[in-house]
């Protein structure tokens, strides 16, 4: 096996600021992953908690009308760490003028280069690349704290395996719902889940901006056939805790332009931690932060002699887990496909979301088995 990057896109400005870019995939060797990446430039007056995560919305890979892959850039994100054991890049920066720059595997196999799996276009009759984008998604542009407009660069580069015979299968990350939680603690949202391909790893979301998972939903349960048959009922702080166990933190470089009282908005939901430094030696500032365990952190900064320290750019430091609100749920040993969970034989396979009492922005992500 020989590998080779094959470039679809290579930093290509969009001249639309909101649009959806198609690019064919003809490509006759099996590809382990897709690269995508994202870059935009903030405006003259900096970018407060507006990331590029944020601003492509949908990456698919279709044939027609059958959708073979489609995730949002954050859960791409949250997905190349839970598959890879690896920070993506991440580069969020809320300085003037500056760029954020973000990117991350789609990966068709375990790990790269997997032998077993990946993904042979040459089975689909016009399977194309979709990425969908709107720079205003967070805030609307034109103003001088928002993405500035006409700067969004786009890349995507598929990892190629040469002289090799295709697998007959590959791994297909895919949302399969999404849903706003309900503000009533206790209640219960059912839903059903497809069971036609084996479950690799389940990634749920629980996302509201200052507010932890467990306080969107408390409690996960996974069940076939009214209980004769439960995957998992479990406490979602619990599962998240086995999470940080097995994968650690995330940490990240994150720039900001603040003063002192900001809220600054962690890629990481769960206890977010900060470090600040100055962007240049002149600037000594005594800082003192806010620790929230929720993803949001309160910067109070004051110059020595006690005065206020203004607005300024600060070099950054994120650490955290639960990366932009997500819980990874994996089936059995990632490694050995006897002990995924194959539920075809099940009549109904239902994940019931408990509410914690905080209305926010659910969603399930499957890594499921699919062949070419």
């Amino acid at each position: 096996m020989r590998s080779r990057d094959g470039v679809l896109l290579y930093q290509e400005t969009q001249s639309s600021d909101a649009s959806t870019k198609t690019i064919d995939l003809d490509l006759v060797d099996p590809v382990t992953a897709l690269y995508i990446e994202a870059e935009a430039t903030n405006e003259t007056g900096g970018n407060l908690d507006n990331f590029i995560s944020d601003v492509l919305t949908k990456i698919e890979i279709v044939d027609g009308s059958e959708v073979l892959s489609s995730l949002t850039m954050a859960e791409l994100e949250a997905m190349h760490f839970y598959k890879l054991g690896k920070a993506p890049v991440l580069f969020p920066s809320e300085w003037i003028s500056g760029s954020q720059r973000h990117g991350a595997y789609l990966l068709f196999g375990r790990k790269l280069y997997d032998p077993e799996y990946a993904i042979d276009f040459t089975k689909f009759r016009n399977p194309q690349l979709k990425l969908t984008w709107n720079l205003a998604a967070i805030r609307a542009l034109g103003s001088t704290d928002s993405f500035a407009e006409g700067t969004l660069k786009l890349t995507a580069v598929a990892k190629i395996m040469e002289g090799m015979s295709a697998p007959g299968k590959y791994l297909m990350d895919k949302e399969l719902l999404s849903f706003t939680s309900s503000s009533t603690s206790g209640a219960e949202e059912r839903k059903e889940l497809p069971t036609d391909l084996v479950y690799r790893m389940l990634m749920t979301r629980h996302y509201s901006e200052g507010y932890d998972l467990s306080e969107l939903t408390s409690d996960l349960k996974l069940t076939a056939d009214a209980d004769k048959f439960i995957a998992f009922n479990r406490k979602v702080k619990q599962l998240d805790a086995e999470a940080l166990s097995r994968w650690g933190e995330i940490i990240l470089t994150h720039n900001i332009y603040r003063a002192t009282g900001g809220v600054i908005r962690g890629l990481c939901q769960v206890e977010t931690q900060f470090e600040f430094k100055p962007n240049t030696s002149t600037q000594y500032t005594v800082f003192v932060h806010t620790l929230n365990f929720s993803g949001n952190v309160t910067l109070e900064t004051q110059t020595p002699a006690g005065g206020s320290a203004g607005t300024r750019y600060y070099w950054g430091t994120e650490k955290g887990h639960a990366l932009h609100g997500t819980l990874p749920i994996p089936f059995g040993d990632p490694d050995d496909p006897t002990s995924w969970l194959a539920p075809t034989s099940f009549k109904k396979l239902e994940l019931i979301f408990t509410s914690g009492g905080t209305a926010g922005t659910c969603a399930v992500v499957a890594e499921q088995v699919r062949p070419n």
